[in-house]
């Protein structure tokens, strides 16, 4: 595991490249909307990962899940755990256990 790397540091580009699945166009244009409509910064939000996934809802619904998986891929690599995280609970519960698994190995 990094220790070089806060735990919203390594969040926020999770986040940046989870959103990439969606291609070059589409994550810019759905990033936008989030920001603009909800007021979320997509990287901001890992102190309150239940907006991040509100807000996704709202606007790609069902491709959410995608981008929440590779987002949780994205974190527990860059964290340097395994992709135990990967499956079983949502989004935030996935989210908030890595992170109190960072905390606790720090």
């Amino acid at each position: 595991m990094s220790k070089k790397i806060s735990f919203e540091d390594a969040y926020a580009h999770a986040v940046t490249e989870g959103i990439k699945i969606l291609g070059p166009v589409v994550s810019k244009i759905v990033t936008g909307y989030i920001e603009n409509k909800y007021s979320v910064c997509l990287t901001g939000t890992a102190d309150k990962p239940s907006a991040l996934d509100e807000a996704l809802e709202h606007a790609i619904d069902g491709g959410r899940i995608i981008v929440e998986r590779r987002i949780i891929r994205n974190l527990s690599e860059k964290l340097g755990f395994n992709e135990e995280f990967t499956s079983g609970g949502s989004f935030v519960e996935r989210v908030q256990e890595i992170k109190q698994k960072f905390i606790n190995h720090l």
